[in-house]
């Protein structure tokens, strides 16, 4: 109420000067009077405005302090509305009064018990239909059911939530994104994210054209959904094509909609909630101490030729003597060191309101992040306004204003080449590095100094130590700073051109505009290498600035009429626009001061800048169709036609239709024996055509580059082909669906079975003959892919209610099966490319018949116990053996000795396996392990994904345990293989302790073996099973009691306590079984930073 009275004497002090004015001005029509309240007198605030037959307000005033008003009126036919919030609005004609009194009604005096049924709809842009209606395979979540929950991205949220969608964190580090997929993956090269759409309008992030998706680590998509999720009041997920043909080519892969909190009509509500949280990384493996380490090196460096001087390296000696044995004579726990219990401050503040025209909700949040690995920071600050103005019964104005900035302090990551720390984490450096070295220079009493170690380029070891960096000077003096400054300006406007009353016949429009800047500094001081302060790899400073605006406009008509009692039909039209531009620049350079460099502009030696722009169009139409008889037989029916300028003439427009029905069986007569406990019984099958484009502008023209200089004058030559002809990937998807209801939908379950597939695949880089002129093809048409699968999401609300005390319980099922039905050969050939024979190697490979994100390579089958064969003594030794298992000997008798290449194809060198060497399967008996012995071992595709909970309450406290889970999937643990192989200077897993040693030992851990020997190939010994049940987070939230906050003018105060990522359950030996998709689909586990444990305190507050 006080707010109210302040917003009141600021209008009244801005609006009496012009009531004032009115009065003196001779020959116009006045109209004055008093406003008063039962038993409350004259009433301050009032609005009082002047509409005409339109109900356009036309004039306008509010009552002073005394409840008077005057109002110059433009039409005396017009009316007088009168209206305050907690008071029945009045309406008077005016005729030819001049003084016209009011008296107020308080409104809870005709408050009567009246039981109100209304019709839930679901709306998609100015579409609009009801619920129970829906033919299509869409869920919808609402976001009151996560409140108290720490995420800093909706894709946290939406994690085990919705049947189909399938989400995988990339890491656990500060600001990382996630991977997302809808029924598979539709595409090898392209992008396999759904489409964002953020209030009807697609929120898409713009990706520089060589993007490269099937090898990211999809960090790159962070930013993708960087939305406050405490902006968010529910998201929908559509996940078949008939829905998703809204969207056309942007919509193959699904799309995810989200719709956020708008004002309501009411007096200005003020809410706060704060949360903080702690975070804590689970233990990884266990490795080597210095002291088994070095014991460790000294058998490998010995064992490949028994030589006891290829193990005298000084670094393991612990040689008093040596000048450096302080710095190595450490147990340093490198994991331990650049680890920390990270935190998080999110702070968020709203204020809404309105009256009867205008509602409004401006938010604002801040939150801080400090990571769990030293060094990384994230901070965000996000706002949000929006306003709805009603200018008449028929015109509607709306706005919105969305402003993000994010500020990233990520660990620095190599790329320049020619380093043994190229492309590692921060954690995966640690893993590695030998613990036997110190964090700081020692002085000759052991004592650190302030100085960072760094080992000495003069050193005897191996260049994959003695060059690996320091991983805690590497987190603390490097810098990769990344900002990102996010602008989303909305307009829109909603005009009746009939009777609402009538028929509706509505016109919708937007434009809304994209403003998007990263800026990335990068820097990598001279202190943490051994080399050269000119190094040009080192002092090195490098920037990227990118800048991209994107501008959509919408405009549709929507016409809804009802006819003949029980025939509904809606008819919507839709044209759309779509225009961006985006600029970049990326600058490097050396020679800089240490400590002192802010970006690669300060002065220093310039070795790299490179500038690009583009510029893409795209314009859709579309038409929409929805028909219900006696809402209970619906019809739906979409088409799209999306242009691109990425394709040549003949080919820029792509056609998407989209085509599904459902009947409502329930309502039939003969079901009326089930009213009383069946509320939804349909069925609902649909197709659609959804389409992809490539992700580059210009393909269908010759392009040129700049090739050097001729006789003073400067160079152009073609550097790619015209690709005329180039093609729209189209995914035609057929669903079938049932929907069942019970106890009026308090008890649901939603099932779907559905069927992909995605033809004319677009490929990137197809290797072509070199006698065309070029190496590859910028893009070709050239495959088939299959999805198929079925879902099932099951809901109870209230399945308990006793009192007081009541539960929920939610579940969900999907299957997804991917098959590539047909690759050309050029394909093939381009992925299928010939076994390397090296170490840690999978074969590439993409196989027809197969799922994409299969995984290729050898079947391990333990460790051979001695070195020579004897019969019955000595049968687990390296000789080769038929298909019987007998032993194949030569002409003489003597067993044939097994052997890796032996024919040293591919340029590598054959070597004969010996006692404690790796047992691999001879696939073919040959006597040889190669190519010819790989085979199938699995795919990263789960057989099943999905999610389940609960939510008990009891009075004003509420529990939600949710678990998530995956089922049947592999991985590649790749950071297991390299703690394991003990091949190089790497540290190990405390696992080879169990190592062979000698002969007659039983293990499954191979002999250390210093860069020889083939025992860590690439095989089932390091494909896991990725399975996992994931008890999620609970969530404890207590509401106090609104009599208790009364006396205190506080409307709402909540308390919440959150646990996240409690406990796994799985048989993965890695840290984490949650591991996202990398090259060819497959998932493999490099050591990132796992996934935090999270406990979160927080609180509400309401005015």
């Amino acid at each position: 109420m006080k707010s109210n009275l302040f917003i009141s004497f600021l209008f009244i002090l801005i609006l009496l000067p012009f009531s004032v004015s009115g009065q003196r001005q001779s020959g116009e029509v006045v109209i004055q009077g008093t406003v008063t309240a039962h038993g409350e007198g004259p009433v301050i605030g009032v609005n009082v405005a002047e509409i005409d037959a339109n109900n356009r307000v036309v004039s306008g005033t509010i009552t002073d302090f005394n409840g008077r008003y005057v109002l110059r009126i433009k039409n005396p036919a017009n009316r007088l509305t009168f209206s305050y919030i907690g008071f029945l609005k009045q309406t008077k004609k005016i005729g030819t009064a001049t003084r016209i009194d009011v008296v107020l009604v308080d409104d809870t005096q005709t408050i009567k018990d009246v039981v109100v049924t209304a019709t839930r709809r679901h709306s998609e842009g100015g579409f609009s239909i009801p619920q129970r209606e829906i033919s299509t395979a869409i869920q919808t979540i609402k976001m009151e059911e996560l409140e108290g929950l720490q995420v800093s991205s909706v894709d946290e949220a939406l994690q085990g939530r919705i049947a189909g969608l399938d989400i995988v964190a990339s890491s656990g580090d500060a600001g990382s994104g996630s991977s997302m997929r809808i029924r598979g993956a539709s595409s090898i090269t392209g992008n396999n994210q759904p489409l964002i759409v953020l209030n009807g309008v697609p929120y898409e992030m713009q990706v520089d054209q060589n993007f490269d998706y099937a090898n990211s680590n999809q960090e790159q998509f962070a930013n993708l959904l960087s939305i406050n999720p405490d902006d968010i009041q529910e998201i929908s997920v559509l996940k078949d094509a008939s829905a998703s043909a809204i969207w056309g080519s942007k919509g193959a892969n699904g799309v995810i909609m989200i719709t956020t909190k708008k004002g309501r009509t009411g007096p200005t509500r003020v809410e706060y909630s704060y949360r903080y949280t702690g975070t804590v990384q689970p233990q990884g493996r266990k490795l080597l101490n210095g002291d088994d380490y070095t014991l460790l090196m000294k058998q490998a460096f010995f064992n490949p030729r028994q030589n006891s001087n290829a193990s005298n390296v000084v670094e393991y000696n612990y040689d008093k003597s040596f000048i450096y044995y302080e710095d190595y004579n450490n147990n340093t726990d490198w994991v331990d060191a650049v680890t920390q219990i990270g935190n998080i401050s999110d702070h968020y503040l709203t204020l809404s309101g309105g009256g009867e025209r205008a509602t409004y909700r401006i938010s604002g949040g801040f939150l801080n992040q400090n990571g769990t690995i030293i060094g990384q920071t994230n901070s965000r600050l996000s706002t949000r306004s929006y306003i709805d103005y009603r200018v008449s019964d028929r015109l509607k104005f709306m706005a919105e204003l969305s402003y993000t900035y994010s500020n990233y302090n990520r660990s620095y990551s190599y790329n320049f080449g020619g380093s043994p720390n190229e492309n590692m984490s921060i954690l995966g450096i640690a893993y590695v590095k030998m613990p036997n070295s110190g964090i700081f220079k020692q002085d000759a009493n052991g004592n650190d100094t302030d100085e960072y170690f760094m080992t000495p380029s003069t050193s005897g070891l191996n260049p994959d130590q003695r060059n690996l960096v320091n991983p805690v000077a590497l987190a603390l003096l490097a810098k990769n700073n990344v900002r990102n400054y996010r602008t989303l300006p909305t307009f829109r406007i909603q005009y009746d051109l009939l009777d609402p009353a009538d028929q509706i016949l509505r016109y919708n429009m937007y434009v809304s505009f994209d403003i998007n800047n990263d800026r990335t500094s990068k820097f990598l001081p001279s202190e943490l290498t051994n080399q050269r302060w000119s190094d040009s790899r080192y002092n090195r400073a490098e920037s990227f600035d990118d800048e991209a605006v994107t501008i959509q406009t919408d405009n549709n008509l929507m016409w809804n009429t009802k006819f003949a009692e029980d025939h509904d039909i809606t008819l919507y039209g839709s044209f759309q626009t779509t225009e961006g531009r985006s600029n970049r620049q990326a600058i490097t350079s050396y020679g800089l001061i240490s400590g002192s460099a802010g970006d690669a502009s300060t002065q220093g030696y310039l070795t790299y800048q490179a500038t690009g722009r583009s510029h893409w169009r795209n314009m859709a139409v579309m038409g929409r169709m929805h028909y219900a008889y006696k809402s209970r037989y619906v019809f739906d029916a979409t088409l799209r036609r999306d242009g691109s300028t990425k394709f040549g003439n003949g080919r820029k427009w792509g056609n998407f239709p989209g085509v599904s029905v459902k009947w409502i069986v329930s309502d039939e007569p003969f079901m009326d024996f089930s009213n009383d406990w069946l509320s939804m019984l349909a069925f609902r099958p649909g197709w659609g055509l959804a389409g992809n484009q490539p992700g580059a502008e210009y393909l269908h023209f010759s392009r040129y580059r700049d090739d050097g200089s001729y006789a003073g004058e400067s160079v152009q030559v073609p550097s790619s082909l015209q690709l005329k002809n180039l093609k729209w990937e189209t995914t035609s998807s057929f669903n079938y669906g049932m929907d069942l209801g019970l106890l009026n939908d308090r008890i649901f379950l939603d099932a779907n079975v559905y069927f992909k597939r995605t033809k004319d695949m677009l490929f990137g880089n197809v290797q072509i003959p070199n006698s065309s002129g070029f190496s590859s093809l910028s893009y070709q048409n050239a495959g088939t892919m299959d999805n198929s699968g079925w879902e099932l999401n099951f809901y109870a609300n209230k399945i308990i209610n006793a009192g007081k005390f009541s539960a929920d319980f939610r579940l969900n099922f999907a299957n997804s099966v991917n098959t590539i039905v047909y690759l050309e050969d050029k394909i093939l050939q381009t992925f299928n490319g010939q076994y390397n024979y090296g170490n840690g190697s999978y074969l590439t490979r993409i196989q027809e018949g197969n799922a994409y994100g299969s995984i290729y390579g050898f079947e391990y089958l333990g460790v051979y116990q001695y070195d020579k064969y004897v019969a019955g003594s000595q049968e687990s030794a390296p000789v080769a053996r038929d298909a019987e298992n007998m032993v194949i000997t030569d002409e003489k008798g003597e067993p044939l000795p097994m052997y890796f290449n032996f024919n040293e194809r591919n340029g590598a060198a054959s070597y004969r396996f010996r006692g404690g060497d790796a047992i691999y399967k001879d696939q073919n008996h040959d006597g040889n392990i190669d190519e010819l012995d790989i085979v199938y071992l699995g795919n990263s595709n789960p057989r099943l994904v999905g999610g389940f909970g609960t939510t008990l309450r009891y009075g004003n406290l509420s529990c939600t345990l949710t678990f998530n889970y995956r089922v049947g999937n592999k991985i590649v643990n790749d950071a297991r293989m390299w703690s394991e192989n003990m091949y190089s200077t790497n540290n190990q897993s405390t696992v080879v302790n169990w190592r062979w040693r000698k002969e007659g030992d039983v293990t499954p851990i191979p002999r250390a073996l210093y860069e020889y020997g083939y025992n860590w190939l690439g095989s089932n010994r390091f494909v896991e099973d990725g399975s996992f049940l994931r008890f999620k987070y609970l969530t404890l939230n207590y509401s106090v009691p609104k009599a208790m906050l009364k006396p205190f003018k506080v409307d709402k105060l909540n308390f919440y306590l959150s646990m996240n990522n409690i406990f796994v359950l799985t048989r993965y030996t890695g840290v984490d079984p949650e591991v996202g998709y990398g090259a060819l689909g497959i998932s493999k586990d490099t050591g990132r930073t796992p996934r935090s444990k999270d406990l979160t305190l927080g609180i509400t507050v309401g005015l």
